[in-house]
């Protein structure tokens, strides 16, 4: 019986911890969710995720040998256009979704004329900054993709 190793030498049982850290996060955010909806709603739940996954990050940076950090160090490797293709449909569907149809129909011309053209300029603006300035060498396209999402 061979055993698979990875590239940093590593048996087969590293490879399957690579689904704890999406597991181990949702966890956190579902936990983090449910102590702020009942007991601080004046925190911002995404800022509380932001120092949460800062804190995660430290951690993995100063730590080893425990099948969650070893999960997180793999999933640094992972490209990130994947992850922002990855999660665009998400925010979009879950906006989508969440939106009052009455007040949608009633203030739809408004809408057309103000918010739409300006969401395409602030993306498009975003998305130069990205293109430009930014050291990753992002193609255009993954640039007004980072713009929407921003």
């Amino acid at each position: 019986d061979k055993e698979i190793t990875s590239e940093h030498g590593e048996g087969e049982h590293a490879i399957s911890h690579v689904v704890l850290f999406p597991w181990f996060a949702q966890l956190i955010g579902i936990f983090a969710y449910w102590i702020i909806s009942r007991y601080a709603h004046g925190i911002p739940y995404t800022a509380v995720l932001f120092i949460t996954g800062a804190m995660m990050g430290y951690y993995s940076d100063h730590s080893y040998g425990n099948a969650i950090v070893e999960s997180m160090k793999q999933w640094l490797g992972i490209n990130g256009e994947v992850i922002i293709l990855t999660f665009l449909p998400g925010l979009l569907f879950l906006d989508s979704y969440n939106i009052n149809v009455h007040l949608f129909i009633q203030s739809f011309w408004q809408l057309v004329v103000f918010a739409f053209p300006m969401v395409l300029g602030g993306t498009y603006l975003t998305a130069l900054v990205a293109y430009y300035f930014f050291p990753y060498g992002w193609s255009f396209d993954l640039c007004m993709t980072f713009g929407s999402i921003l």
